[in-house]
C-alpha cells in the first residue's frame, strides 16, 4: 500500500490484483474512509487473479495523481485535485485524450459509444417513451477506447461528464466516498477478466433456460396458459418456460395463489412438466397497505394490465405487512407503485431475505423453477436499511441486493442452479443471473435501443439478458414481427409476451400467417440447434468474464471502424449477427472485420476488412460465420429436457485453417460443475484445398450420466467432393457430398473419451 499527497487532499494506492489499482482519497492529515458497508459485497478479493505488486504505478505532478504503465505510459491522470465537500459531495476529474471515448454506465438505451455530453446514474422505472434520458440499471463503470476501466466504488446518484472541448471528464457524486478502481489491459478482454475477478462472474444458468420463454399479459386463466403451450406443441414451436405475471398471485404479497385464475396450480405445474415446460413467477419488493384504484383504473385503461375479473380485487398484505414491520425488515413502510402503496422490503439485512425465502422456497418445492423480481427502482431517499445507510445511497444498490438475496436463497434449498429474471442491477449483478431491459415496444426504435443497452450490459461482464421479442406491449405488424424475432431471438435470455386477443391478437408466433410463423420457428429452431454453442460460451463466460453476445470491438479491438458499431454483433467468437434495424430494408450494409467470412445461409464467402451489402428478405437474419470456426449444432429440439446431453451433434467445419472450437457438457441442471463435473472436448481442423483432417479429442473430464460415444456428423463447408475420406485411418462409410452447397458430410460414431480423425482428401 503506497500513500502519496496531492496538493488538497491525500491518496492511499492499493493492488487488488496485477493490473489493477484502488485509488482512495481523505482530507490531508486525516483518517481515510473506511469502507462503505455494501463494498465487501459488491467487490469480492480477487478470484483467479493473484493480488501483490500491482504492474501500474502512481506519482503526483502538479499536485494530481497520475497513473502509468511500467514503461511510463500514462493509463489516467487527475485533471485537478479531488474535491471533497462538507456535506459529502465528491467531486473527481481526469484528463480526457483527443477522440477518447467510453462505453457502459449501466444499461444504457441512448447510447453505445460516449464522446462527450452528461449522464445522471439514478435508476428509475424507465417505460418506454423515456429511454432517452433513463434507464432501470445505471452504476459507475466504464470502459475506455484508451484500454483502460474506471469503477467509482460510490453508489450514491453520480453525474458523469465528458468535456472532449476541454479535455474533461469529470465525476460528481452525492455523497462520499472519493475512491475508485482502475483496471488497465489494454485489451478489453484483459480488462473484462480481472473486472469480474474482482465483482464476480456469472454462474451457468439451467440448460433449459437457453430456451424460449413466454409471459401472459395481463395474466389468464391457468386453462388459457396451457392452451397457448399446446398451440406452440401443436404448431412444432419450441417453448421452454413460461412466467406468471403479476396476478398469479392473491394479494401483494401473501404468496398464494389467486384461486379465481389458479384453481389448480399443483395440476398446473404438473402438466407443465409433463410438456417440457418450467413455469416461473413475477415477484415485486412490496407488501401492500393501500388499494389504489383511481391509478389501477387509470393504468388499465392505458396499458390493459389487469385482468378484467380481478380489477376491484382486494389486493393488501396486512398480514405480512405487520409482520415485517414488526420484525424491523422493512426499508420504507410506504412505496407508492404500480399497483398499490406498501412496506418494502430491506434485503440488505439477512433477516428479510429469510422471511422472504421462508415464503417462497414452498412455491420452489412446488415445482417453480424460477422467480422475476420486479420493481426495484423505487426506494425512496428517506429510506434506512440494516447497513446503516439511507436511501440515496442504497436506491442504485436496491437491485443487487435484492436479486442476492432471492439468488442466494435457492441455492440454499439444494444443488439446483439458481435462476432469476430481474429488471434493475448493479455492478455486481452479474453474479446473479439474469436480467431483462425493461418495457420495450415491437419498434424499429426500440429494437435499435436494446442492441445499445445490451452491448453496454456486455461490456460490463453481463453473460444473460434479454431483449424481450416484441417487447412488452404494441401491436405488431409483419414486418416489426419477424425483424424484431430476428434479434431478439439470438440474445442470451429470449422471451416474448403474449396478450389475450381481444387485447392485442398480433404477437403470437403464428399471429400474421403462414410466412411470419415459419421465420418465427426456423429462427427459434436455429436457436435450439445452437445449444451446445451457447452452453460453451456460458463456460467462457464463467471462466473469463467474456459476455455470450458482444459487440466487434471486443473480438476486433484493434480495428478502429468498429469503435462505434452496435447493429453487428458476435454471437461469441464464430457468429456475427447483423439485424435489420431500419424499416423497409431488404438489403444489409455489413463491415466486415479481417480474415474471411461466410453466409451462414448460402455459399457466399467475403474477404473481410472491408464493407459489403448482402440480401436480407424479410423472413431472413442475416448470419456470417466467421473464418476458422467449428460451430457445434445440435437437433432442433420442441424444448430441452434436465437430461439433455450433448451425444448428437454436427461439427460444422469452416475454411481457412487452422479452425477450432470446443464442446462443453455437463449435466445442464446442477452446479457440481463447480466441483469439477464437466466435461471439455477440443475439436481442431488443419488442412488446404487438396486435404483437411478434423481431430475431435477425447473428452477431458467426467461427470455423472455421461454417455460413451456421440453420434457425430462431421460438416465440412465449401469443398468439392472428397475423392477419399477415412476415419481413424479406415476407409469412411455413409459419407455424401452435396455439390450445390459445396458440403460434404461425414457420419461417425465417437468414443467419448478418446480421439476420433477425419480425413478428406479432395
Amino acid at each position: 500500500m503506497d500513500r502519496l499527497a496531492t496538493s488538497t487532499t491525500q491518496a492511499r494506492i492499493r493492488a487488488p490484483a496485477p493490473n489493477a489499482v484502488r485509488i482512495t482519497h481523505a482530507p490531508p492529515g486525516g483518517p481515510f474512509p473506511a469502507d462503505r458497508p455494501w463494498l465487501a459485497e459488491v467487490l469480492l478479493p480477487a478470484v483467479g487473479v493473484e493480488t501483490g505488486e500491482s504492474g501500474i504505478r502512481a506519482e503526483v505532478e502538479a499536485g494530481c495523481l497520475r497513473l502509468l504503465t511500467p514503461q511510463g505510459t500514462e493509463i489516467l491522470a487527475e485533471a485537478r485535485p479531488p474535491v471533497l465537500g462538507r456535506r459529502g459531495r465528491i467531486r473527481l476529474t481526469f484528463r480526457l485524450e483527443p477522440g477518447e471515448s467510453f462505453y457502459g454506465l449501466g444499461e444504457w438505451f441512448n447510447a453505445f459509444r460516449r464522446t462527450g455530453g452528461s449522464t445522471r446514474l439514478r435508476i428509475r422505472d424507465a417505460f418506454a417513451f423515456l429511454q432517452g434520458m433513463h434507464t432501470y440499471s445505471a452504476f459507475p463503470f466504464v470502459l475506455s477506447s484508451r484500454g483502460y476501466a474506471l469503477l467509482l466504488l460510490n453508489s450514491h446518484t453520480s453525474t458523469w461528464r465528458l468535456d472532449p472541448k476541454r479535455g474533461l471528464l469529470t465525476l460528481e457524486a452525492s455523497g462520499p466516498p472519493a475512491d475508485y478502481l482502475v483496471i488497465y489491459g489494454p485489451a478489453f478482454r484483459e480488462i473484462l477478466e480481472t473486472y469480474t475477478a474482482l465483482t464476480g462472474r456469472p454462474p451457468l444458468v439451467p440448460r433449459w433456460a437457453f430456451g424460449l420463454w413466454a409471459t401472459g399479459y395481463p395474466q389468464e386463466h391457468q386453462d388459457v396458459v396451457l392452451e397457448r403451450v399446446e398451440e406452440h406443441r401443436r404448431r412444432g414451436i419450441p417453448l421452454d418456460g413460461v412466467i406468471l405475471d403479476y396476478h398469479w398471485e392473491e394479494h401483494f404479497h401473501n404468496f398464494r395463489w389467486r384461486r379465481s385464475l389458479f384453481p389448480d396450480p399443483a395440476g398446473l405445474i404438473s402438466r407443465l412438466q409433463r410438456t417440457g415446460v418450467r413455469l416461473g413467477l413475477i415477484l415485486t419488493p412490496f407488501l401492500n397497505t393501500r388499494n389504489l384504484p383511481l391509478q389501477k383504473a387509470v393504468l388499465n385503461w392505458i396499458a390493459s394490465d389487469i385482468p378484467k375479473a380481478q380489477q376491484h380485487d382486494d389486493e393488501r398484505a396486512l398480514p405480512q405487512f405487520e409482520e415485517a414491520r414488526s420484525k424491523g425488515i422493512l426499508a420504507h413502510e410506504r412505496v407508492r407503485w404500480w399497483f398499490g402503496v406498501g412496506g418494502m422490503l430491506d434485503f440488505t439485512n439477512p433477516e428479510a431475505g429469510r422471511w422472504w425465502n421462508n415464503h417462497m422456497h414452498p412455491l420452489y418445492e412446488q415445482g417453480i423453477a424460477f422467480f422475476k423480481n420486479d420493481d426495484g427502482e423505487y426506494l425512496p431517499s428517506e429510506a434506512h436499511s440494516a447497513l446503516g445507510i439511507g436511501g440515496d445511497e442504497l436506491h442504485n444498490l436496491y437491485g443487487f441486493f435484492y436479486g442476492k438475496a432471492l439468488f442466494e436463497g435457492m441455492g440454499a434449498l439444494d444443488d439446483r442452479r439458481p435462476l432469476i429474471y430481474a429488471r434493475s442491477v448493479w455492478a455486481g449483478s452479474q453474479r446473479f443471473p439474469a436480467l431483462f431491459l425493461g418495457d420495450q415496444k415491437p419498434s424499429f426504435e426500440c429494437l435499435r435501443r436494446t442492441m445499445r443497452a445490451g452491448l453496454n450490459l456486455s461490456l460490463a461482464g453481463f453473460a444473460y439478458w434479454t431483449a424481450d421479442v416484441f417487447g412488452l406491449d404494441g401491436e405488431t405488424t409483419p414486418e416489426t414481427h419477424m425483424r424484431y424475432a430476428q434479434w431478439a431471438l439470438f440474445v442470451p435470455v429470449a422471451r416474448y409476451f403474449w396478450r389475450p386477443p381481444e387485447i392485442d391478437d398480433t404477437r403470437f408466433p403464428w399471429s400474421h400467417g403462414p410466412r411470419v410463423e415459419d421465420s418465427f420457428r426456423r429462427h427459434a429452431q436455429l436457436r435450439y440447434r445452437l445449444l451446445p454453442y451457447y452452453s460453451a460460451l456460458g463456460w467462457e463466460a464463467w471462466r473469463t468474464g467474456m459476455p455470450i453476445l458482444r459487440p466487434l470491438l471486443l473480438e476486433f479491438q484493434d480495428d478502429h471502424r468498429l469503435i462505434d458499431i452496435w447493429d453487428q454483433v458476435m454471437l461469441g467468437g464464430g457468429l456475427m449477427l447483423a439485424p435489420v434495424v431500419q424499416a423497409g430494408a431488404v438489403r444489409r450494409r455489413i463491415i466486415l472485420p479481417r480474415g474471411q467470412w461466410h453466409d451462414f445461409w448460402s455459399t457466399a464467402s467475403y474477404e473481410g476488412d472491408t464493407v459489403i451489402e448482402v440480401d436480407a428478405p424479410m423472413d431472413r437474419l442475416p448470419i456470417l460465420v466467421r473464418g476458422g470456426t467449428i460451430l457445434p449444432l445440435g437437433p432442433a429440439l420442441t424444448h430441452i429436457p434436465d437430461d439433455h446431453r450433448f451425444d448428437r451433434i454436427q461439427l460444422h467445419v469452416w475454411p481457412p485453417y487452422p479452425a477450432q472450437g470446443i464442446l462443453f457438457d455437463d449435466d445442464g441442471i446442477s452446479r457440481a460443475y463447480q466441483r469439477g463435473a464437466f466435461s471439455i472436448t477440443a475439436c481442431s481442423a488443419e488442412g488446404d484445398t487438396q486435404r483437411l483432417a478434423v481431430r475431435l479429442g477425447p473428452a477431458e473430464g467426467q461427470f455423472p450420466a455421461q454417455g460413451a460415444t456421440r453420434e457425430v456428423e462431421f460438416v465440412l463447408h465449401r469443398t468439392a467432393a472428397p475423392r477419399r475420406v477415412r476415419v481413424n485411418g479406415r476407409p469412411a462409410e455413409g459419407w455424401s457430398h452435396a455439390a450445390r452447397e459445396e458440403r460434404t458430410i461425414i457420419p461417425v460414431p465417437c468414443p467419448v473419451h478418446s480421439e476420433t480423425i477425419v480425413e478428406a482428401e479432395f
